[in-house]
This record gives structure tokens, sequence and C-alpha cells, in this order.
């Protein structure tokens, strides 16, 4: 779908193993033959990862609104190159508008309230995943651990209690300008 950007969609998994090749796809199709292919929403809901596919022309934008059945985007090339790439695409592009769909549908009810989405991410995938939190109108929390003290039950249990967490993270704070949160289930822990 995406000529030689997505030639080899294991690149964008991260994986080195060679792609052999879609023996159905070579069994079928003509090495040679070029197509015209459309993207084709599925199911209502906001469009994501567009960005991600710049050889795609595109009808629609990140966070527009798409009805089921529209055609909202379309390609030309090798057919062979097409049909390799478009299960990566299809499979990212269903899960990024997932993400925003859902998160656009949870922000419309709790405004004006904001809607923080979580540091626990698919994994490969925490930029992403968080961009589309964006696309679909939540906003972005904390990368992960590196970025703000976040006290659980696990370093309150280890610390021995609330107060001796709270008491080595303040000496731990003066060292550095960060952020502090702390999760409990009860109070009188």
């Amino acid at each position: 779908m995406l000529g030689t950007k997505l030639a080899n969609p294991c690149i964008l998994l991260g994986k080195t193993v060679p792609i052999v090749g879609d023996v159905t796809c070579m069994a079928t199709i003509p090495d040679d033959m070029e197509v015209e292919a459309h993207l084709l929403a599925k199911e209502d809901g906001i469009i994501a990862g567009i960005a991600l596919a710049e050889t795609v022309e595109w009808s629609q934008k990140d966070g527009d609104y798409v009805h089921k059945g529209l055609k909202f985007g379309k390609v030309h090339g090798r057919a062979h190159n097409i049909v390799r790439a478009e299960r990566v695409v299809l499979n990212f592009m269903q899960h990024m508008g997932g993400i925003a769909t859902q998160t656009k549908a949870m922000a419309d009810v709790a405004h004006p309230t904001l809607i923080l989405e979580t540091r626990k991410t698919a994994l490969g995938l925490r930029l992403v995943d968080k961009w589309v939190v964006l696309i679909g109108g939540g906003r972005n929390y904390i990368m992960g651990l590196f970025d703000m003290v976040l006290i659980k039950d696990n370093h309150i249990s280890i610390a021995g209690g609330v107060t001796n967490a709270l008491k080595s993270v303040d000496s731990y704070l003066e060292k550095r300008n960060l952020r502090m949160e702390v999760e409990v289930k009860l109070l009188n822990s």
C-alpha cells in the first residue's frame, strides 16, 4: 500500500526476518501488475494513522469522523506491494482508530473534565498510542516511570508505609525537578 515506505512490513514491526512472499498473491497476481486500491471504513469512528502512510492519497485527515462505507484514501502501485503491506497498515489504523474513537467518546461525555491516558500501552507502540489519544481529544499523562514519581502499593509496602515512602521521596525530589503522585487503595495504610 505504501510503495517503498512499507515494501517490507517486517521493518515497521522491528523484525529482521525477510519476507518470502505471499504465495497466494504470487500465484494469482502477475508480478508486474499495477493497481489502484481504496481504503474503506468498515465502521463509524475517528480516523487515525494517516500521517504514517505518506504515499496514500487521503480524502480525510487524522481526527476526522468517518462513516461506515466511506472511501477515505487511495493508493496506486504494484499489486504485490499493496497486498503485502495492506494488512499491517490496516491493523495499525484499526488499532489507532479504535483508541481515538473510544477516547473521543469518553472525552465528549467527561467534558469539561479532561481524559488522561495511561503509561500502560501496547508493547512497542507507546508513542503511537499516546499520539492517538491526542487525536481523540484526550491528554497525555506521563511517558514512563522516568518523568514522575508514582508511588504505588508495592513501593509503600517495601518502604514501610505511606509516611516512610513520602519522606524518602521528599529527600529524592530535593535533588531533582520531578512531580509526585501517590496511588493508594485505603487511606489508613
